[in-house]
C-alpha cells in the first residue's frame, strides 16, 4: 500500500527503506494524529537509490518540511536534518542535543522506529521552542502558560506555532485536542478509535488583540455531527482567556449531540406512529437514523400515490418534507413525476400520532389534485 502511495520509495536505499516505511506508515503524530508524508528523495552520491528526502510533518495544522540525510556509506551513522524553521536548534550542543534527542545521539540502525523515535522526540523539542518564543508575548505568555498548567487539558493535547518563521510573527496559533465524551451518540453509521475534536485558536493583530476560533472533527465525528458547519461556536472576545474557552465549547459539543439524540428520539417516534397506523402500506423505512419512510397510498378510485416522508435533522423543529411520486407517469428514463407537499398542518408540540394523523388525512385529500396535474401533464 505504502509502495502504492509512494512510488518512489522503491529508489531509497534498502537500510533506510525500512525506516522510512515506518515513520508513513504511522498516523499518529502530533495533536492532529496526522500522518507524515513523503516529499521528495534524493542522493549524496549519484547513486539510483536515495538517501535523503524530504517530509512534512503535521503540526499546529501546519507542515514542518524537515531535511533528512543520510549517508549510504555509512549506514550506521544516523540522520542530519535541515528544518525549514531556521531559528529551532540553534548552535545546540552535543550533550543538550542527548538529553532531548536520546534515539538520535544513541543511534541504533537495526530498530526499524529508530527514525520515528528521532522525529517524535524532535517535534516535543520543537513545541518547546515555541514555547520558548511564546514567552517574548506578554498575552501569549499567558495564555500558553495557564494552558500548561490547567486541569481542562492535557500538555500533550497542546501545540502552538508563530508563524512566519524566522522574522517578526504575526500570527500565534493554538491547536488543542478536546477529550468530548461522544458516546452518546446513538445514530452512527461508522464508529471510528480516533474520533478527535480540534480547537484552533488564531491570534493576530497590535496587541494579538484579534481573535478567531474553529473546530475541526475526524471525518467519522464531523459526518454523525451533520457536517463541517453544524456547530457554531461562541465567539471569543479579546478580554477572555483561552482557558476559560474551552469549556464554552465543550459545552457547545454537549448541547449538540444532546439535540441530535433528541431529534433521533423524537423522528423514532414519529416514524413508529406511522408505521401504527398505516402499516400494511409501508414499503421501506430508515431503521437506524430514522429519516424517512415511503408507503403507497390511494384516493376512493384506487389511484395509488408512492409517498415519502423525509424527517430532516432538525426534526421535530423542522417540519417533515413530504414526496408525492406517481406509479404511472415518468419524467424521464430514470424519474417518477413528483410533486412537493406542504399544505399539512404542523406544530412542535403536537404528539406524534396526533402530527401523522393530521398529515395522512391531509396527504388523501391531496392525492386528488396529484391525480388531476399527472392527468393533465401527460393524458393531454
Amino acid at each position: 500500500m505504502l509502495s502504492q502511495q509512494y512510488p518512489i520509495l522503491t529508489h531509497v536505499e534498502s537500510h533506510i527503506k525500512p525506516l522510512l516505511m515506518d515513520v508513513l506508515s504511522t498516523d499518529k503524530i502530533g495533536v492532529c494524529h496526522g500522518s507524515v508524508e513523503l516529499h521528495s528523495v534524493s542522493s549524496s552520491c549519484g547513486k539510483v537509490e536515495g538517501d535523503r528526502f524530504r517530509l512534512l510533518i503535521p503540526y499546529a495544522r501546519q507542515n514542518l518540511a524537515w531535511n533528512v540525510f543520510f549517508d549510504s556509506q555509512y549506514p550506521e551513522m544516523g540522520p542530519d536534518f535541515i528544518f525549514n524553521d531556521n531559528s529551532f536548534l540553534v548552535d545546540t550542543d552535543i550533550n543538550t542535543l542527548s538529553v532531548k534527542v536520546p534515539s538520535l545521539t544513541e543511534w541504533n540502525p537495526n530498530d526499524k522506529h529508530a527514525l520515528l523515535n528521532v522525529l517524535i522526540e524532535l517535534l516535543s523539542c520543537y513545541k518547546q521552542h515555541q514555547m520558548q518564543l511564546l514567552q517574548k508575548q506578554d498575552k501569549l505568555q499567558l495564555e500558553c502558560n495557564m494552558l500548561m498548567t490547567s486541569t481542562e487539558v492535557k500538555p500533550e493535547d497542546v501545540e502552538m506555532i508563530l508563524l512566519p518563521f524566522g522574522s517578526k510573527p504575526t500570527e500565534a496559533r493554538f491547536v488543542i485536542s478536546l477529550s468530548v465524551d461522544v458516546s452518546q451518540l446513538e445514530a452512527r453509521t461508522y464508529k471510528s478509535e480516533s474520533d478527535a475534536a480540534m480547537l484552533l485558536i488564531i491570534f493576530s493583530g497590535t496587541d494579538w488583540n484579534r481573535i478567531i476560533a474553529h473546530i475541526f472533527f475526524s471525518k467519522s465525528l464531523e459526518e454523525a455531527l451533520g457536517g463541517p458547519r453544524a456547530l457554531n461556536l461562541p465567539p471569543l472576545p479579546p478580554n477572555k482567556f483561552l482557558i476559560d474557552y474551552i469549556p464554552e465549547v465543550k459545552k457547545c459539543i454537549t448541547d449538540k449531540i444532546n439535540s441530535i439524540n433528541q431529534s433521533l428520539i423524537k423522528r423514532r417516534e414519529y416514524i413508529s406512529a406511522i408505521l401504527a397506523v398505516q402499516f400494511p402500506s409501508v414499503q421501506e423505512w430508515d431503521s437506524v437514523k430514522y429519516s424517512y419512510i415511503t408507503m403507497v397510498l390511494s384516493d376512493q378510485e384506487d389511484f395509488h400515490v408512492m409517498v415519502k416522508i423525509e424527517l430532516p435533522a432538525g426534526f421535530p423543529n423542522e417540519k417533515p418534507i413530504i414526496l408525492l411520486n406517481s406509479l404511472y407517469h415518468m419524467e424521464g428514463p430514470h424519474s417518477a413525476y413528483s410533486e412537493v407537499f406542504e399544505d399539512f398542518p404542523y406544530k412542535v408540540n403536537w404528539d406524534s400520532f396526533f402530527k401523522v394523523k393530521k398529515l395522512l388525512l391531509c396527504i388523501k385529500h391531496a392525492i386528488k389534485s396529484f391525480k388531476q396535474n399527472t392527468v393533465k401533464n401527460y393524458c393531454s
